[in-house]
């Protein structure tokens, strides 16, 4: 067991928990915890953190409020920025991405987060109490059949193919290096995987901050705040080009404080 603590900015419930950007964290009274590169973390808030790989994780040192100044003149931006203090937009290993949001499509949190833990549970690796989501080979190898009686539905031939698709080379570990609209085009190429799920994975997977995910929230508050009409994948590129660089990040904030009614669609 790691045992870390933080002392950055983060609010640890909101960015693990509530913010719907990952869905295998669990919160006890132990603190918050999830398996990472096998080992079982246990982190609560004010913990010093000095593990590199964990500080990247959470997004420790990149500066937002520089990132908030940078949408200072949009009252939308402004009042998400304010009302979700210390969210944190995480680094998450691209395979488990892609596996939660191709688990996510046409699902609500609380489903996604039961569905993750039973084929964690199921196939993944235990850690200090832990269930860590498994690796594409384990995917690869389980039935279809198996997958739907955990409640995968109509989305476990698409999370078995393209765990196989990875295990074959697919390259998920180069998206990050490449421009964001040819690693859009190679992910949207892999069964279950749309536009969304692949804005997904490419802002909370891959590092492209530029990724603006749009579903029913957001492409709401575009419409209410911006006067935006059209398709989620136009949506998503008015965004972009009106975001830049950092728009993604301003997506999650914006996203969440639209959920929770912090901003008024």
């Amino acid at each position: 067991m790691k045992t870390q603590k933080t002392n950055a900015r983060i609010d640890l419930r909101l960015s693990l928990i509530d913010a719907a950007q990952c869905f295998h964290w669990v919160e006890t009274e132990r603190g918050f915890g999830a398996v990472l590169e096998g080992n079982g973390i246990w982190l609560k808030p004010g913990m010093e953190i000095v593990d590199a790989r964990l500080r990247r994780y959470l997004d420790l040192d990149r500066d937002y409020q520089a990132i908030a100044r940078e949408y200072e003149d949009i009252p939308a931006a402004q009042k998400a920025f304010t009302a979700c203090p210390g969210l944190r937009v995480l680094n998450q290993p691209p395979w488990e991405a892609l596996f939660s949001f191709i688990l996510s499509a046409n699902n609500n949190v609380v489903r996604i987060r039961s569905l993750v833990y039973a084929i964690s549970r199921a196939y993944g690796a235990e850690a200090d109490g832990l269930y860590g989501i498994p690796g594409p080979e384990a995917v690869a190898a389980a039935s279809e059949d198996a997958l739907r009686a955990l409640g995968a539905g109509y989305r476990a031939p698409y999370l078995i193919e393209t765990a196989r698709a990875v295990c074959e080379g697919f390259p998920l570990e180069s998206l990050r290096d490449l421009p964001y609209e040819e690693a859009h085009a190679r992910l949207t190429s892999l069964k279950g995987v749309g536009d969304k799920v692949a804005d997904c994975v490419l802002l909370f997977g891959c590092g492209h901050a530029e990724a603006f995910p749009v579903d029913v929230w957001v492409a709401r508050l575009l419409h209410n705040w911006f006067g935006q009409h059209g398709s989620r994948r136009q949506l998503g590129q008015w965004a972009r080009q009106r975001f830049g660089a950092h728009g993604g990040i301003l997506q999650q904030y914006l996203f969440h404080a639209a959920r929770t009614g912090a901003v008024t669609l």
